[in-house]
């Protein structure tokens, strides 16, 4: 398995009313490694941190509760590739984004407001898998399983109970696990 400009993440507000904290947590087949993120810009920082290493292609399933971080780390990803990250807002109302400008596309899914993955063919879900010039990362992927492709990074966002501010965890292939 691999599995208008913005100053600030939008699910801060969120994350302060919960006041618990997010951890990263990267698992390889056996093993799972947790990463504790302090604040808005750890998270930003490791999604950047990831991408420096990803390649054209590359898929990431990203799932985590409402206000986790999701899009804050995509925002990450997004510098990671040289991309400006203050035009990376959440794609719920368009369902998909495509960011240029960087060494690699990005191609930024959400599929909260899909009912099941049949409806992944309104945005040529099989072409964009089968294009693999860009990275491809699917917001709230726990509700397409069945369409996701074998080979991806899952990345698991949580809040959790300690000074953080939340958690990642994360299947993948042994380059990955380098990542971090």
């Amino acid at each position: 398995h691999r599995g208008s400009k913005i100053s600030s993440c939008s699910n801060r507000r969120f994350a302060r009313r919960r006041n618990k904290s997010r951890m990263a947590s990267l698992n390889h087949p056996a093993t799972e490694q947790v990463i504790a993120l302090a604040d808005e810009a750890a998270t930003e920082a490791l999604g950047e941190k990831i991408a420096r290493e990803l390649k054209a292609g590359d898929f990431i399933a990203l799932d985590g509760e409402l206000g986790a971080g999701k899009t804050c780390f995509v925002r990450g990803l997004a510098r990671g590739l040289g991309i400006d990250s203050h035009t990376v807002a959440s794609p719920t109302y368009v369902t998909m984004q495509t960011y240029s400008g960087g060494r690699l596309p990005l191609i930024h899914i959400d599929v909260w407001r899909m009912k099941d993955s049949n409806e992944l063919e309104t945005i040529g879900w099989d072409e964009l898998l089968t294009d693999g010039s860009g990275v491809i990362v699917v917001e709230w992927a726990q509700k397409i399983t069945g369409a996701l492709p074998q080979k991806r990074i899952q990345i698991q966002i949580a809040f959790s109970n300690s000074k953080d501010n939340s958690t990642m965890s994360s299947s993948q292939d042994s380059r990955t696990a380098t990542i971090v």
